[in-house]
């Protein structure tokens, strides 16, 4: 099953944010809180409970059939799709640029407009 990397690297990605995330609100917690600095052993925990996090939460994907059935008609349904060039890319990306460059003018011109309308029914 090709999915299955696929998948697989989705995980580990998904438990490497769990990681971080996890890691960075203990680290924020034992940064601002000194009575939590006074705990012993909350030095490893800050340090080991992210790792554990991570890896229950990657447990918990792979071992999810729903979930897994899931990610794997997601992969073939992405496969199915047919990817626009880079001439298309850039070529539909100018365009919106230029619209909204368009649009912005417009709004500016109309919000000048209506300023000096109102600044002028204001003084009289």
């Amino acid at each position: 099953m090709d999915n299955r990397k696929i998948i697989l690297s989705f995980y580990v990605a998904c438990a490497m944010v769990i990681w971080f995330l996890s890691r960075e609100g203990f680290q924020y917690v034992y940064l601002q809180f000194y009575q939590v600095r006074r705990l012993p052993g909350v030095g490893a925990a800050r340090e080991v409970l992210p790792v554990v996090l991570g890896a229950v939460g990657f447990l918990i994907a792979l071992s999810h059939r729903k979930l897994n059935v899931f990610m794997d008609e997601a992969v073939t349904e992405l496969k199915k799709v047919t990817w626009p060039t880079r001439e298309e890319v850039v070529r539909s990306t100018t365009v919106v640029i230029i619209c909204i460059l368009v649009a912005g003018l417009i709004l500016a011109g109309f919000d000048l407009l209506w300023g000096k309308v109102i600044s002028f029914l204001l003084q009289t």
